[in-house]
């Protein structure tokens, strides 16, 4: 049978692991623990994110790999200069030095295991995901990826939400159009549109992002503004500030602070800053 007789139409399968053969499987998974803190389970497996690498011993390879470019492991890494001085001082060989590229915006770094594969180190900056979105843009005008986003926020009174954004938020509607008020921020637009049905306020629905949180919350808070209370697992209230875990990688942060408040109508919206590492 050919490749293209398949029938590409059926769901694709899962990567669930990767095997690493080796004459010496103990030590070669053993300097995979040292080398970047992780532990074997009790069927050999060390997990990296979400693919799993088997080191198995098998009688039909050689004791060092004869072509270690042909498979590479890739392991995305959040902070790639810490790791590489840690394992420099562990001795390991290096095949590529670390090295930022520009093109791709991100750092990469190239070693060698005990039995010759090649791992390769790469932390994925903020450019990154800048120039992913312009790649990604280019020749796709007619995909949803390459479109504008604007939210959407009931109202059941305009005018009535008109003078809770401008009095308490400072803003003013760029355009008005019959039973709608569009909003223009730095980057991206909102729009309030009259409408019978009423928001939940059970989630955010629309969200800003800020460099300066205390000074927008201590503003707000003397516009008359009133924050809500949110304690649950991976929230943490500090101060009338909310700490999040984690944050998305092209935000360039390691967690976030944030606050969400309603205005008029019952819209639940938030307030985040990035917290650098």
């Amino acid at each position: 049978m050919n490749v293209e007789d398949v029938d590409m139409t059926s769901e694709a399968p899962a990567i669930g692991s990767i095997l690493l053969a080796s004459t010496d499987p103990d030590r070669l998974r053993a300097w995979y623990e040292r080398a970047f803190g992780v532990e074997a389970n009790g069927d050999g497996f060390v997990q990296f994110g979400d693919v799993a690498v088997l080191i198995d011993g098998r009688d039909d390879v050689a004791a060092r790999t004869a072509e270690p470019g042909r498979v590479i492991i890739n392991l995305h890494v959040k902070d790639a200069r810490g790791l590489v001085q840690r394992l420099d001082a562990a001795g390991v060989t290096w095949v590529a030095e670390l090295e930022y590229r520009d093109q791709a915006g991100a750092w990469f770094a190239t070693l060698t295991d005990p039995d010759g594969n090649l791992v390769q180190l790469i932390e994925l900056t903020p450019d990154y995901w800048v120039k992913r979105r312009e790649r990604l843009g280019r020749g796709h005008s007619g995909l949803l990826g390459a479109a504008a986003v604007a939210s959407r926020l009931p109202t059941q009174d305009l005018e009535r939400a008109r003078r809770f954004y401008a009095e308490k938020l400072g803003l003013e509607p760029a355009e008005e159009r019959p039973g709608g008020l569009l909003y223009h921020c730095q980057s991206g637009s909102f729009a309030l549109f009259a409408s019978a049905g009423k928001p939940s306020g059970e989630h955010t629905q629309m969200a800003w992002r800020v460099d300066d949180l205390d000074r927008v919350v201590a503003e707000l808070r003397g516009r008359g503004v009133v924050f809500e209370k949110f304690d649950a697992p991976g929230f943490r209230p500090v101060g009338g500030i909310t700490e999040v875990e984690g944050d998305y990688p092209s935000h360039g942060g390691v967690g976030e602070r944030a606050v969400w408040f309603r205005d008029s109508e019952g819209n639940l919206l938030g307030i985040g800053q990035s917290v650098r590492a």
